[in-house]
């Protein structure tokens, strides 16, 4: 039964980033997490977010190049997302499949089991490109996902679980005669794999009155930074038909771009991310020599030790759109702050931090030709002129 309060023919689709419970392992209240939020988020009829566990306690370690920490937590965990409302979700990403297709197949079917869709993986590359359609009030909303940041062997393919792959080739080019100096980085979307994402975007653009896609991509943790294909492959997902892209994985909010007026969020940020920095996986099956450089330095504050790292990691957006059956018809976002127990508030405009959440955020999306406008507690992404 859907809990939003439009009674004029529209559809309230609320939207956040990444989301990554874990306590049942801290031994406390899964419902816990999402407690200062729940509230906000279920004023609209539709809610999504980006899973980044798999919720197992079935199979193995996959082998990483690198050593990170592991996305499976216990089963009981779902709760929190089912405390929080959400009834759609993307499980596209990098850690999805790090337990392998047993933890991945029983986190989804876990999931379904508790009346949320999910969209981006799957038991197969069919299921993991298969959409999901919401419907209220008459309105359908169609979601499709997909993961761009992706280990080896984490796509889905037939006969094989994993994620719906937009994979992407990284090339160096010199900037200058000099050697030595920083090279440019080029990023270059696999064609077949565009190609996949605009035939399932046109295939579902008829069925629906709203179309979004849902994106895990992008550079993490680097203020405003854009990899090239991010604008390539959005642009071609709303000409293939998409009205709203949502952005995950970078775990910073990043610009909003206006795109022949639709929005493309290029990254949400965290929302409920709670990241087990202090557990780290056993030695085996990776090459400790092969660690990618912190090419990011802050300040560890006391205190934060649960949610460590930047400070920026602590803002946080949720999207809102307010539909019909012609489409989207306004475009917002909902400020929000993530304490040192990774747990979510959202913003009113009295409080400081409302200012500061939208003043980080308002030189990226003006570069990328949106205004933003304060209307009461949202701030309204506009078109340029």
């Amino acid at each position: 039964m859907p809990t939003g309060t439009n009674l004029d023919g529209t559809v309230t689709i609320h939207a956040v980033g990444d989301v990554g419970p874990r306590r049942i392992e801290y031994g406390e209240p899964p419902e816990s997490l999402l407690a200062m939020a729940q509230k906000k988020i279920k004023e609209a009829d539709i809610r999504f977010c980006q899973l980044e566990r798999s919720f197992s306690t079935r199979g193995c370690l996959q082998y990483r190049d690198f050593p990170t920490w592991y996305g499976r937590v216990h089963p009981d965990n779902v709760k929190t997302l089912v405390f929080g409302g959400f009834n759609v979700l993307s499980h596209a990403s990098n850690h999805s499949f790090d337990y392998g297709p047993e933890a991945l197949v029983d986190s989804i079917e876990l999931v379904r089991a508790n009346g949320i869709q999910v969209v981006g993986a799957g038991k197969d590359i069919a299921e993991a490109r298969k959409p999901a359609i919401m419907e209220c009030r008459g309105v359908k909303v169609g979601f499709l996902a997909y993961a761009s940041v992706l280990p080896a062997e984490y796509e889905a393919r037939e006969g094989k679980a994993g994620c719906a792959p937009l994979r992407v080739s990284t090339y160096y080019e010199a900037q200058e005669y000099q050697a030595g100096t920083p090279p440019r980085t080029i990023t270059v979307p696999r064609e077949d794999d565009v190609r996949a994402m605009e035939e399932d975007v046109r295939s579902l653009r008829g069925k629906v009155d709203v179309l979004v896609v849902s994106m895990h991509w992008g550079i993490h943790f680097l203020p405003g930074m854009l990899a090239m294909y991010q604008p390539t492959v959005g642009h071609r997902a709303i000409d293939a038909g998409a009205d709203l892209i949502v952005g995950h994985h970078a775990h910073i909010v990043k610009g909003i771009e206006l795109y022949k007026g639709k929005a493309i969020f290029y990254s949400l940020g965290n929302f409920a991310q709670e990241t087990p920095w202090h557990q780290k996986p056993p030695p085996g099956g990776m090459h400790a020599t092969n660690i990618s450089s912190s090419y990011r330095k802050w300040q560890e504050e006391p205190g934060w030790e649960r949610y460590k790292g930047s400070s920026d990691k602590r803002y946080t957006m949720m999207a809102k759109c307010v539909a019909d059956k012609g489409g989207i018809r306004r475009v917002s976002f909902l400020p929000g702050w993530v304490n040192q127990r990774a747990e979510p508030e959202f913003l009113s405009a009295g409080d400081p931090r409302f200012k500061e959440v939208v003043g980080y955020i308002q030189p990226f999306c003006k570069e990328l030709g949106a205004v933003l406008t304060v209307e009461g507690d949202e701030v309204v992404v506009c078109g340029a002129g």
